[in-house]
Protein backbone atom coordinates (compact mmCIF):
# COMPACT_ATOMS: atom_id res chain seq x y z
CA UNK A 1 0.00 0.00 0.00
CA UNK A 2 1.30 3.44 -0.98
CA UNK A 3 -0.02 6.99 -0.66
CA UNK A 4 0.16 9.65 -3.37
CA UNK A 5 0.34 13.05 -1.68
CA UNK A 6 3.61 14.96 -2.04
CA UNK A 7 5.85 14.47 -5.08
CA UNK A 8 8.94 14.96 -2.91
CA UNK A 9 8.08 11.86 -0.86
CA UNK A 10 7.75 9.54 -3.89
CA UNK A 11 10.94 7.97 -5.33
CA UNK A 12 11.86 9.15 -8.83
CA UNK A 13 11.81 5.56 -10.11
CA UNK A 14 8.21 5.16 -8.92
CA UNK A 15 7.17 8.42 -10.60
CA UNK A 16 8.84 7.27 -13.81
CA UNK A 17 7.07 3.91 -13.55
CA UNK A 18 3.70 5.68 -13.25
CA UNK A 19 4.44 7.84 -16.29
CA UNK A 20 5.61 4.94 -18.48
CA UNK A 21 2.63 2.84 -17.42
CA UNK A 22 0.29 5.66 -18.44
CA UNK A 23 2.03 6.03 -21.80
CA UNK A 24 1.51 2.32 -22.50
CA UNK A 25 -2.16 2.61 -21.61
CA UNK A 26 -2.63 5.39 -24.14
CA UNK A 27 -0.82 3.47 -26.87
CA UNK A 28 -3.07 0.46 -26.30
CA UNK A 29 -6.09 2.77 -26.49
CA UNK A 30 -7.24 1.14 -23.27
CA UNK A 31 -8.95 4.22 -21.86
CA UNK A 32 -12.32 3.04 -23.17
CA UNK A 33 -11.88 -0.63 -22.26
CA UNK A 34 -12.38 -2.46 -19.00
CA UNK A 35 -9.21 -3.26 -17.12
CA UNK A 36 -8.66 -5.17 -13.90
CA UNK A 37 -6.37 -2.97 -11.79
CA UNK A 38 -9.33 -1.88 -9.62
CA UNK A 39 -11.54 -4.96 -9.98
CA UNK A 40 -14.29 -5.22 -7.34
CA UNK A 41 -12.81 -2.32 -5.37
CA UNK A 42 -14.42 0.88 -4.11
CA UNK A 43 -12.96 4.38 -4.33
CA UNK A 44 -14.26 6.92 -1.80
CA UNK A 45 -13.84 10.54 -2.89
CA UNK A 46 -14.31 13.47 -0.51
CA UNK A 47 -14.46 16.83 -2.27
CA UNK A 48 -14.22 19.90 -0.04
CA UNK A 49 -13.34 22.00 -3.11
CA UNK A 50 -15.04 22.07 -6.53
CA UNK A 51 -13.64 19.78 -9.21
CA UNK A 52 -14.31 18.84 -12.82
CA UNK A 53 -11.15 17.34 -14.38
CA UNK A 54 -9.86 15.61 -11.22
CA UNK A 55 -13.27 14.23 -10.33
CA UNK A 56 -14.03 13.01 -13.86
CA UNK A 57 -10.64 11.37 -14.27
CA UNK A 58 -10.96 9.58 -10.92
CA UNK A 59 -14.47 8.30 -11.63
CA UNK A 60 -13.53 7.23 -15.15
CA UNK A 61 -10.46 5.41 -13.86
CA UNK A 62 -12.35 3.59 -11.10
CA UNK A 63 -15.04 2.24 -13.42
CA UNK A 64 -12.66 1.49 -16.30
CA UNK A 65 -10.48 -0.43 -13.84
CA UNK A 66 -13.34 -2.76 -12.95
CA UNK A 67 -14.39 -1.09 -9.72
CA UNK A 68 -16.74 1.62 -8.52
CA UNK A 69 -16.66 4.99 -6.75
CA UNK A 70 -18.75 7.18 -4.50
CA UNK A 71 -18.33 10.92 -4.01
CA UNK A 72 -18.99 12.58 -0.65
CA UNK A 73 -19.58 16.27 -0.01
CA UNK A 74 -18.59 17.91 3.29
CA UNK A 75 -22.21 18.86 4.02
CA UNK A 76 -23.20 15.19 3.86
CA UNK A 77 -20.90 13.93 6.62
CA UNK A 78 -20.09 14.84 10.23
CA UNK A 79 -16.40 15.65 9.79
CA UNK A 80 -15.14 18.88 11.32
CA UNK A 81 -17.71 21.45 12.38
CA UNK A 82 -20.32 18.74 12.97
CA UNK A 83 -18.13 17.13 15.60
CA UNK A 84 -16.58 14.00 14.09
CA UNK A 85 -12.80 13.73 14.22
CA UNK A 86 -10.47 12.90 11.34
CA UNK A 87 -9.41 9.77 13.25
CA UNK A 88 -12.96 8.42 13.53
CA UNK A 89 -13.72 9.33 9.92
CA UNK A 90 -10.54 7.62 8.71
CA UNK A 91 -11.33 4.45 10.68
CA UNK A 92 -14.76 4.20 9.05
CA UNK A 93 -13.45 4.96 5.56
CA UNK A 94 -10.76 2.29 5.96
CA UNK A 95 -13.44 -0.29 6.74
CA UNK A 96 -15.72 0.83 3.91
CA UNK A 97 -13.54 1.23 0.84
CA UNK A 98 -10.24 0.34 -0.80
CA UNK A 99 -8.91 3.79 -1.71
CA UNK A 100 -9.56 7.30 -0.39
CA UNK A 101 -9.18 10.50 -2.42
CA UNK A 102 -9.35 13.82 -0.58
CA UNK A 103 -9.55 17.31 -2.14
CA UNK A 104 -9.29 20.13 0.37
CA UNK A 105 -7.97 23.64 0.99
CA UNK A 106 -6.09 22.39 4.07
CA UNK A 107 -3.04 20.20 3.41
CA UNK A 108 -2.63 19.51 7.13
CA UNK A 109 -5.95 17.64 7.07
CA UNK A 110 -4.61 15.33 4.38
CA UNK A 111 -1.53 14.56 6.45
CA UNK A 112 -3.74 13.96 9.50
CA UNK A 113 -5.87 11.48 7.53
CA UNK A 114 -2.69 9.68 6.48
CA UNK A 115 -1.93 8.92 10.15
CA UNK A 116 -5.12 6.96 10.66
CA UNK A 117 -6.02 5.41 7.30
CA UNK A 118 -5.26 1.77 6.57
CA UNK A 119 -6.09 2.19 2.87
CA UNK A 120 -4.16 4.24 0.27
CA UNK A 121 -4.70 7.99 0.23
CA UNK A 122 -4.50 10.16 -2.89
CA UNK A 123 -4.35 13.94 -2.64
CA UNK A 124 -6.90 15.25 -5.13
CA UNK A 125 -5.51 18.77 -4.56
CA UNK A 126 -4.74 20.88 -1.51
CA UNK A 127 -3.56 24.40 -0.84
CA UNK A 128 0.03 23.11 -0.97
CA UNK A 129 0.09 20.33 -3.57
CA UNK A 130 -1.39 18.94 -6.77
CA UNK A 131 0.73 15.87 -7.41
CA UNK A 132 -1.79 14.33 -9.83
CA UNK A 133 -1.43 17.35 -12.11
CA UNK A 134 2.37 17.32 -11.99
CA UNK A 135 2.86 13.67 -12.91
CA UNK A 136 0.28 13.89 -15.70
CA UNK A 137 1.83 17.07 -17.13
CA UNK A 138 5.35 15.60 -17.27
CA UNK A 139 3.98 12.65 -19.23
CA UNK A 140 2.00 14.90 -21.55
CA UNK A 141 4.97 17.20 -22.22
CA UNK A 142 7.24 14.25 -23.06
CA UNK A 143 4.69 12.75 -25.43
CA UNK A 144 3.88 16.06 -27.12
CA UNK A 145 7.49 17.19 -27.64
CA UNK A 146 8.87 13.70 -28.25
CA UNK A 147 11.76 13.73 -25.81
CA UNK A 148 12.65 13.11 -22.19
CA UNK A 149 11.70 15.87 -19.77
CA UNK A 150 15.37 16.27 -18.75
CA UNK A 151 16.01 17.78 -22.21
CA UNK A 152 13.10 20.21 -22.01
CA UNK A 153 12.85 23.70 -20.50
CA UNK A 154 9.57 24.44 -18.75
CA UNK A 155 8.52 27.98 -17.83
CA UNK A 156 5.91 28.91 -15.27
CA UNK A 157 4.44 32.42 -15.32
CA UNK A 158 2.23 34.03 -12.66
CA UNK A 159 1.77 33.19 -8.99
CA UNK A 160 4.90 31.30 -7.98
CA UNK A 161 3.60 30.12 -4.64
CA UNK A 162 0.53 27.98 -5.25
CA UNK A 163 -0.25 24.27 -5.13
CA UNK A 164 0.36 23.47 -8.82
CA UNK A 165 3.78 25.11 -9.01
CA UNK A 166 4.81 23.53 -5.69
CA UNK A 167 4.33 20.05 -7.14
CA UNK A 168 5.93 21.07 -10.44
CA UNK A 169 8.99 22.32 -8.56
CA UNK A 170 9.27 19.02 -6.71
CA UNK A 171 8.95 16.90 -9.84
CA UNK A 172 11.50 19.09 -11.66
CA UNK A 173 14.05 18.15 -8.99
CA UNK A 174 13.08 14.46 -9.21
CA UNK A 175 13.60 14.40 -13.00
CA UNK A 176 16.35 17.01 -13.22
CA UNK A 177 14.70 19.29 -15.79
CA UNK A 178 15.13 23.03 -16.12
CA UNK A 179 12.27 25.04 -14.63
CA UNK A 180 12.06 28.80 -15.04
CA UNK A 181 9.60 30.64 -12.81
CA UNK A 182 8.48 34.15 -13.68
CA UNK A 183 6.64 35.85 -10.82
CA UNK A 184 6.61 39.00 -8.69
CA UNK A 185 9.06 38.81 -5.78
CA UNK A 186 6.14 38.84 -3.36
CA UNK A 187 4.76 35.65 -4.94
CA UNK A 188 7.99 33.66 -5.16
CA UNK A 189 7.96 29.98 -4.15
CA UNK A 190 9.16 29.24 -0.65
CA UNK A 191 9.15 25.82 1.04
CA UNK A 192 9.10 23.73 -2.15
CA UNK A 193 11.93 25.78 -3.67
CA UNK A 194 14.15 25.31 -0.62
CA UNK A 195 13.61 21.55 -0.77
CA UNK A 196 14.27 21.39 -4.53
CA UNK A 197 17.50 23.36 -4.33
CA UNK A 198 18.77 21.04 -1.61
CA UNK A 199 17.98 18.17 -3.99
CA UNK A 200 19.82 19.56 -7.03
CA UNK A 201 16.79 21.10 -8.69
CA UNK A 202 17.58 23.28 -11.74
CA UNK A 203 15.18 26.10 -10.90
CA UNK A 204 15.58 29.72 -11.93
CA UNK A 205 13.49 32.54 -10.46
CA UNK A 206 12.86 35.64 -12.58
CA UNK A 207 10.86 38.66 -11.48
CA UNK A 208 10.29 39.38 -15.14
CA UNK A 209 8.00 37.31 -17.37
CA UNK A 210 9.99 37.83 -20.58
CA UNK A 211 13.18 36.43 -19.06
CA UNK A 212 11.33 33.38 -17.77
CA UNK A 213 9.91 32.35 -21.16
CA UNK A 214 12.82 33.29 -23.43
CA UNK A 215 13.56 30.32 -25.76
CA UNK A 216 11.53 27.92 -23.62
CA UNK A 217 9.75 24.74 -24.75
CA UNK A 218 6.69 24.95 -22.53
CA UNK A 219 4.78 27.85 -20.98
CA UNK A 220 2.47 27.07 -18.06
CA UNK A 221 0.23 29.25 -15.95
CA UNK A 222 -2.67 28.85 -13.54
CA UNK A 223 -5.44 30.95 -12.02
CA UNK A 224 -4.11 33.83 -10.00
CA UNK A 225 -6.96 33.91 -7.52
CA UNK A 226 -8.27 31.04 -5.39
CA UNK A 227 -11.76 31.07 -3.90
CA UNK A 228 -10.46 31.43 -0.32
CA UNK A 229 -8.20 34.44 -1.03
CA UNK A 230 -8.93 37.95 0.16
CA UNK A 231 -7.66 41.26 -1.28
CA UNK A 232 -8.13 39.92 -4.80
CA UNK A 233 -7.99 43.29 -6.59
CA UNK A 234 -4.52 44.02 -5.17
CA UNK A 235 -3.17 40.64 -6.24
CA UNK A 236 -4.56 41.04 -9.77
CA UNK A 237 -2.82 44.40 -10.01
CA UNK A 238 0.50 42.96 -8.83
CA UNK A 239 0.37 40.06 -11.30
CA UNK A 240 -0.78 42.09 -14.32
CA UNK A 241 2.67 42.08 -15.95
CA UNK A 242 2.77 38.27 -15.76
CA UNK A 243 -0.14 37.60 -18.09
CA UNK A 244 0.53 35.02 -20.81
CA UNK A 245 -0.36 36.77 -24.07
CA UNK A 246 0.68 36.47 -27.72
CA UNK A 247 3.61 38.84 -27.26
CA UNK A 248 4.98 36.75 -24.39
CA UNK A 249 4.48 33.46 -26.28
CA UNK A 250 6.44 34.87 -29.23
CA UNK A 251 9.56 34.83 -27.04
CA UNK A 252 9.36 31.06 -26.56
CA UNK A 253 10.54 28.56 -29.18
CA UNK A 254 8.46 28.39 -32.37
CA UNK A 255 7.19 24.91 -31.47
CA UNK A 256 6.57 25.78 -27.80
CA UNK A 257 3.30 24.68 -26.25
CA UNK A 258 1.01 26.42 -23.77
CA UNK A 259 -0.52 24.52 -20.83
CA UNK A 260 -3.07 25.44 -18.16
CA UNK A 261 -4.67 22.99 -15.72
CA UNK A 262 -8.00 24.88 -16.02
CA UNK A 263 -10.36 26.48 -15.23
CA UNK A 264 -8.92 29.65 -16.73
CA UNK A 265 -9.78 33.29 -16.14
CA UNK A 266 -9.55 34.76 -19.63
CA UNK A 267 -8.12 38.26 -19.63
CA UNK A 268 -6.29 37.72 -16.35
CA UNK A 269 -3.54 35.06 -16.30
CA UNK A 270 -4.03 34.28 -20.02
CA UNK A 271 -5.57 35.93 -23.05
CA UNK A 272 -8.24 34.34 -25.22
CA UNK A 273 -5.83 34.30 -28.18
CA UNK A 274 -3.32 32.13 -26.33
CA UNK A 275 -5.79 29.85 -24.53
CA UNK A 276 -7.54 28.96 -27.79
CA UNK A 277 -4.54 29.50 -30.08
CA UNK A 278 -2.50 27.03 -32.14
CA UNK A 279 0.12 26.55 -29.41
CA UNK A 280 -2.42 25.68 -26.71
CA UNK A 281 -2.80 22.04 -25.69
CA UNK A 282 -5.07 22.55 -22.67
CA UNK A 283 -7.83 20.12 -23.70
CA UNK A 284 -5.44 17.30 -24.59
CA UNK A 285 -3.59 18.06 -21.36
CA UNK A 286 -6.83 17.57 -19.42
CA UNK A 287 -7.69 14.33 -21.24
CA UNK A 288 -4.31 12.88 -20.30
CA UNK A 289 -5.38 12.92 -16.66
CA UNK A 290 -7.52 9.81 -17.25
CA UNK A 291 -4.71 7.43 -18.19
CA UNK A 292 -2.37 9.03 -15.66
CA UNK A 293 -4.80 8.59 -12.75
CA UNK A 294 -5.26 4.94 -13.68
CA UNK A 295 -1.54 4.37 -13.27
CA UNK A 296 -1.46 6.30 -9.98
CA UNK A 297 -4.26 4.11 -8.60
CA UNK A 298 -2.47 0.96 -9.73
CA UNK A 299 0.72 2.21 -8.05
CA UNK A 300 -1.06 2.90 -4.75
CA UNK A 301 -2.62 -0.56 -4.59
CA UNK A 302 0.62 -2.50 -5.12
Amino acid sequence: MKHFINIKDIPAKDLRSIIESSKKRKKKRSNSKKENFFKNKLMIILMEKPSLRTRMSLLSAAYAGGGSAITLRPDEIHLGSKGESIKDTAEILSRSGDLFVFRTANHDKIMEFKKYLSIPLICGLSNKAHALQAVSDVQFIEETLGKNISKITVSWVGDGNNNVINSLIEISAKFNFKLNIGCPKKYSPKESLNWARKNRGKINIFHNATQAVNNTDVVITDKWISLHESNKSQKLKELKKFQVNSKLMSLAKKNAIFLHCLPASIGKEVTKEVLYGKQSRVYSQAKNRISSVKSVIEYCLK
